[in-house]
């Protein structure tokens, strides 16, 4: 195992045993919302400028970005590989704190994009040994 996982595991085991869910959720939820690119947030502003209501939103949003899946009113975000640089390549499962950065990076993009608070909640991770990763999202 690299340096890093050992530093990850670390970590995360760590804030697993030391903060309550809540505040762990949060921690991790703001890194994924400064990890984010500006270019990609600006992309979505754009998206949503050009756009007459939501649905042309979501439309333009999903040609700029192939992760964005509608089902009827639902809205997800479905990633078949982990994209996170940090862990990506880890050897083990990882507890389910972890994945509230990418929850915090999709949370970011739409609220920026949106000028809105946004409800996302992780329904499968990879890093939990689900096939996808799969968020769901509540404008």
């Amino acid at each position: 195992m690299k340096h890093s996982h050992k530093w990850i595991k670390s970590l995360i085991a760590n804030l697993d045993t030391e903060l309550d869910e809540k505040t762990r959720a949060k921690i991790l939820e703001n890194c994924g919302r400064n990890c984010i690119p500006r270019s990609f947030v600006l992309k979505a502003k754009a998206c949503k400028k050009d756009a007459k209501n939501s649905d042309e939103f979501l439309d333009k949003l999903s040609h700029v970005w192939k992760h964005l899946h509608r089902e009827g009113d639902n809205i997800y975000v479905v990633y078949e590989k982990c994209y996170c640089p940090l862990v990506k390549g880890y050897p083990e499962k990882l507890s389910p704190t972890w994945c509230n950065c990418s929850r915090g990076w999709i949370k970011e993009l739409f609220e920026s994009a949106l000028g809105k608070p946004v409800d996302v909640k992780i329904e499968k991770s990879i890093k939990q040994g689900d096939k996808t990763c799969k968020f769901s999202v509540q404008l």
